[in-house]
C-alpha cells in the first residue's frame, strides 16, 4: 500500500507541474468566465413590454410588384412584421433594372408577386443568401395576409380572421426544460474529453516509465502492478479535481453573472433539472468511467516500447469512446425498439421450433430442415 501510495502522489504531482494541465485549466476557466459574461455585456433580457414602442430607423429597401392585386395590404403587413424595411410600391416594366440595382446594393431587395395554378406565388430577389429581406419570412407573413383576405371575402367574422393562427402557449410538465438539456449535453462532452484526456495521461506515463524507470528509483521492487495502480489513481484524482474546479466555478459565475429574468431561446436559463442526485451520478459515471479507460489506457501503454508507437496502440481504445460517446448523443430509442423487435422475433422462432421437435419426437419423424 505504501508503494502505490507513493506513486500516486508523484503522478499527480508531476500531473500538476505540467503546463498543459495549468493552460486547459486556465482557458477552460476564462471560457466559462466570458460565456456568463454575455449576457450582462449584451443585455439579453426580456424586453419591457410597459416601454411605449420605439419606431425603427428603415435601413433597407423592398419592392413590392404586385399589379394584379392578388394580395391586397401586402406591403402593410410585410411593414409590420420587418419594421427595418421600407416597402416600395414597384412596375414590373422596370424588373431588369430593379435586379440590376439590388446585384450592386445588399440594402436592396424585391418581392414579386405572380398568379400561378390559380393562387398566388412569390419570387424573392436578393444579392446574396446574407442580405435582404427574409425570403421565409416574408412568404409566412404574406401566407397570412391572403389567408385573411380568404377568409374574410368568404363572409367569416372579423374576430374569427384575426384567431387564424391560434395563440398557443407551450408548458413542459416534467423537470426537463431546454436548458436542462443542453447542460446535459455539455457535461457528456466535458466527461469524454476529460476521461480520454487523463486516460491519454495514463497511457502516456505508462510508456515513459518503461524507458525512463523513475519509479524504480522512488520504489524499490515494486511490482508492476502497484505502478499501475498508483499511476491510475494519481491522474483520476487529478482529473476530478479539475472537474470539481470546472463544475464549482460554473455554478459560481452562474449565480454571480448570469441575470434571473435571462431568456435563452425564448426560455428562461435555470438549473433546476441539475439536482444533488444528479451530481452525485455525474461523479459515479466519471469514476466508473475513467476506471475502465485508465486500464484499457495502462495496458496500450504497457504494449509498446517506444512512445512514438503509442498512437497506434491507442486505436483501438480511441474507436471504442468514440462510438461510445456518438451513441450517448444520438437518440437511441429507435435502435432499442428495432433490437427489441428483433429479440421478440426470436424468441418467437425458438418457441415455434421447440414446439416442432416435441412433436416429432413424439411422432417419430424429423423436420426436413434437420436432415443434412
Amino acid at each position: 500500500m505504501k508503494q502505490v501510495m507513493t506513486v500516486f502522489s508523484f503522478t499527480m504531482r508531476d500531473g500538476m507541474r505540467k503546463k498543459a494541465f495549468r493552460i486547459s485549466t486556465v482557458l477552460i476557466l476564462l471560457l466559462i468566465l466570458g460565456l456568463c459574461s454575455l449576457p450582462r455585456l449584451l443585455g439579453s433580457t426580456e424586453p419591457d413590454v410597459s416601454a411605449p414602442p420605439v419606431s425603427a430607423e428603415t435601413t433597407k429597401t423592398c419592392y413590392v410588384i404586385d399589379e394584379n392585386g392578388l394580395i391586397p395590404g401586402a406591403a402593410e403587413a410585410l411593414h409590420i412584421a420587418f419594421t427595418d424595411t421600407e416597402f416600395v410600391a414597384g412596375q414590373a416594366d422596370n424588373l431588369a433594372g430593379y435586379k440590376a440595382d439590388i446585384a450592386e446594393n445588399p440594402a436592396l431587395s424585391l418581392i414579386e408577386i405572380t398568379k400561378t395554378d390559380g393562387t398566388p406565388s412569390l419570387n424573392v430577389i436578393t444579392k446574396d443568401f446574407m442580405s435582404g429581406i427574409n425570403a421565409a419570412g416574408a412568404a409566412e407573413t404574406l401566407s397570412r395576409a391572403y389567408v385573411k383576405v380568404q377568409l374574410a371575402a368568404q363572409g367569416v367574422s372579423e374576430s374569427a380572421v384575426d384567431l387564424s393562427p391560434l395563440p398557443y402557449t407551450a408548458a413542459a410538465a416534467g423537470h426537463m426544460e431546454l436548458s436542462g438539456y443542453i447542460l446535459g449535453i455539455l457535461l457528456i462532452v466535458l466527461m469524454f474529453y476529460a476521461v480520454y484526456y487523463y486516460g491519454y495521461g495514463v497511457s502516456m506515463s505508462v510508456a515513459t516509465e518503461k524507458t525512463s524507470r523513475v519509479m524504480e528509483t522512488l520504489v524499490v521492487s515494486a511490482k508492476p502492478s502497484r505502478i499501475l495502480i498508483g499511476k491510475c489513481l494519481g491522474m483520476g484524482a487529478l482529473g476530478l479535481i479539475q472537474f470539481s474546479v470546472i463544475l464549482l466555478f460554473s455554478a459560481f459565475c452562474y449565480q454571480l453573472l448570469i441575470p434571473a429574468d435571462f431568456l435563452l431561446m425564448g426560455m428562461p436559463l435555470s438549473l433546476s433539472a441539475f439536482t444533488v442526485s444528479s451530481a452525485v451520478l455525474v461523479l459515479v459515471y466519471f469514476v466508473l468511467g475513467y476506471s475502465l479507460y485508465a486500464v484499457m489506457n495502462a495496458v496500450s501503454g504497457a504494449l509498446v516500447s517506444k512512445i512514438e508507437d503509442l498512437n497506434s496502440a491507442m486505436m483501438p481504445v480511441m474507436l471504442i469512446a468514440g462510438f461510445t460517446f456518438v451513441v450517448s448523443v444520438l437518440p437511441i430509442t429507435p435502435v432499442r425498439a428495432g433490437v427489441q423487435a428483433v429479440m421478440r422475433q426470436a424468441a418467437s422462432s425458438r418457441r415455434k421450433f421447440c414446439r416442432s421437435r416435441r412433436m416429432d419426437s413424439q411422432y417419430g419423424c424429423f423436420p426436413s430442415h434437420c436432415i443434412r
